[in-house]
């Protein structure tokens, strides 16, 4: 069973991107790859594979290969995924596996994306030990949600998606109270609070005609969900939206207060 979703899984080892950048970027001859190959192997196999945080080292494809290749052309990035999380427990107590499973496939789809890889449905399938029509079964019913999952067949097919992180704003900023967005996104309260947290900080510096490039700095975001939250930040500040108002009345009593300092240490 799944002998096409395992042909493609058994390229995306660190054996394989190993050899690939023997091939492809040193140039070396089969000869010689193959000897370093059995050699590296020796040191390899006692890789460890889970960091002290407890995140899986994963090779995946990278974001800016062109579709249209087979795997084994393709170059892999390594990268760390959080298979478990804290969240994942209340999550499970509030909503059963099958919650924390969709929750799984978001995060690491986005942990992989945001280190500049894209995870398949096989890749997802494999990590999460369930069989692929059940991944795709959870993300469709995640997008139903209307949150994407930034998945390699997506992002090749469609382009740039939502952000899980830009929808909870978005959802939290219209109203919706904190039972509800956890339901719809598999999210927990705490990481509500984050990413709201976020968007205001980010709306504190475009108040103050920060740059775009400055502020992913500040805030050490990635330039795409920095000018995502921008978008929200000018769509939403023109509606009577009572949450948004909170987020601007709280950005202008810093502001106000940063002045205040300021005047003072001139004093």
């Amino acid at each position: 069973m799944y002998d096409g979703e395992v042909e493609k899984l058994k390229h995306k080892n660190a054996l394989e991107q190993l050899h690939w950048d023997l091939v492809n970027r040193f140039e070396f001859s089969e000869i010689l790859v193959d000897a370093l190959m059995r050699r590296f192997k020796l040191f390899l196999e006692e890789n460890d594979v889970v960091d002290e945080l407890g995140r899986l080292t994963y090779w995946a494809t990278a974001a800016d290969q062109p579709p249209g290749r087979s795997q084994g052309e393709m170059r892999k990035v390594q990268v760390r995924l959080a298979l478990c999380h804290p969240e994942d427990i209340a999550i499970l107590q509030h909503g059963g596996t099958k919650a924390v499973r969709k929750r799984r496939i978001m995060r690491m789809a986005c942990e992989a994306k945001e280190q500049g890889a894209l995870l398949t449905q096989e890749d997802l399938a494999l990590l999460l030990c369930n069989a692929p029509r059940a991944i795709r079964y959870d993300i469709k019913a995640i997008r139903n949600e209307g949150i994407e999952v930034p998945t390699r067949g997506y992002m090749a097919d469609i382009g740039k998606g939502v952000s899980h992180k830009v929808k909870i704003v978005e959802l939290y900023l219209m109203g919706l109270g904190y039972p509800e967005i956890e339901r719809r996104t598999q999210h927990s309260q705490e990481s509500i609070d984050r990413y709201v947290r976020d968007f205001s900080r980010v709306v504190y510096l475009l108040e103050r005609d920060e740059p775009v490039e400055r502020i992913r700095q500040v805030a050490m975001m990635s330039e795409s969900l920095v000018r995502e939250y921008q978008r929200i930040y000018e769509g939403f500040s023109g509606k009577d939206l009572p949450r948004m108002k909170e987020v601007l009345a709280e950005v202008s009593s810093k502001k106000s207060l940063q002045r205040k300092k300021r005047g003072g240490s001139l004093r």
